[in-house]
């Protein structure tokens, strides 16, 4: 691009030159333009791109002297080249260096400019993927310890319940575990941490499975879910933890829990509702508080209260810049919505 551009540049500089010199355009002139282009820009700078990588120069000045002696160099056999095809004098080391000083200064700081810029934004998605990496390694312990002590109460009982919740319990760490960022070597940002949902649901059915044999009657959790929304991406074990934060905070027996996903417009809506106790006021104040700060995108560590809650909501803006909404619903019990955009035009 850099290349092209100053291609451009050079020949609108030339052909008004030209112009006003008041010559007709011929094939010398068109030789001369092109190898203007040619020896001033495109050979330095490539021949000063290699020198650099070859001789591993680190130092701004070093590059910048080889690119300025390339294009001194060019520049002067350019003048002697345009000599032998037009009426014109050559150009003496003096005028080539005052030639190529602003021109490789320019070129020299246009590029360490895009190159600073293209780091930073590397650098800020390194960050951004290891907040990632630190919430999915909180997810895992956050629903192992339950888990296995429900399985070990089936242990003598129920041999046969156990291996199966064991069985469960492998599937869901094992998904959660090859489906974590730290795993992912895929240089698409977007997409290295996403699911299909249909993928989701399923596993999430057998982390509910060994819930609903934690608690038996007690628990009851159902999904209401658009079809034609199953091979759209998620992220990976998001809806986990809301369920999880659900069944810890609901506090009322039976509990009932459901879970909603559908589509509207170019949006996923998924919705968690119970019918529990709900979210106390002051939570619920210090989160609508806090949800217009974007800047907290790691859960804070004296909140551990609801850290399924604070866990969902800094991935769902890290990997989707989605807000998550909290409220209690008019019939009683806590509501946990929000968006999330479809690969489609439109569901």
């Amino acid at each position: 691009m850099a290349l092209v551009i100053i291609t451009l540049v050079s020949l609108t500089i030339s052909t008004t030159d030209w112009v006003q010199r008041g010559m007709i355009p011929s094939f010398n002139i068109l030789f001369s333009v092109v190898s203007a282009v040619l020896l001033i820009y495109w050979l330095p700078m490539v021949g000063s791109y290699s020198v650099v990588m070859k001789l591993k120069l680190q130092r701004w000045w070093q590059q910048w002297l080889v690119f300025y002696v390339s294009m001194l160099v060019g520049t002067f056999i350019w003048g002697e080249v345009r000599a032998l095809f037009l009426p014109l004098q050559g150009i003496g080391w003096l005028q080539a260096g005052l030639i190529s000083l602003p021109w490789s200064v320019m070129i020299l700081i246009s590029v360490k400019f895009y190159l600073s810029q293209k780091n930073l934004k590397v650098e800020q998605q390194l960050r951004k993927q290891a907040e990632i990496n630190l919430l999915h390694s909180q997810l895992n312990p956050h629903f192992l310890f339950n888990s296995l002590n429900t399985i070990a109460s089936f242990a003598r009982t129920q041999p046969a319940r156990c291996e199966d919740l064991v069985h469960d319990l492998a599937a869901v760490l094992r998904y959660s575990l090859s489906h974590s960022s730290m795993n992912k070597t895929t240089s698409n940002e977007q997409t290295s941490h996403r699911v299909k949902l249909s993928d989701e649901l399923v596993i999430l059915n057998k982390w509910c499975d060994i819930e609903r044999s934690r608690f038996g009657n007690k628990l009851d959790i159902s999904f209401d879910v658009d079809e034609n929304l199953l091979d759209e991406l998620v992220p990976a074990m998001l809806l986990q933890p809301l369920l999880e934060n659900a069944i810890k905070h609901g506090k009322k027996q039976p509990l009932h829990i459901w879970v909603t996903v559908q589509c509207e417009g170019h949006y996923i809506f998924i919705r968690v509702r119970d019918n529990g106790v709900g979210f106390p006021e002051a939570f619920l104040n210090r989160r609508n508080f806090h949800s217009s700060d974007m800047s907290k995108s790691v859960p804070e560590t004296g909140d551990s209260t609801h850290l399924g809650l604070e866990i969902t909501r800094a991935r769902l803006k890290l990997e989707s810049d989605t807000t998550l909404f909290l409220s209690n619903s008019p019939a009683g019990g806590a509501c946990v919505e929000f968006y999330l955009p479809t690969g489609s035009k439109s569901c």
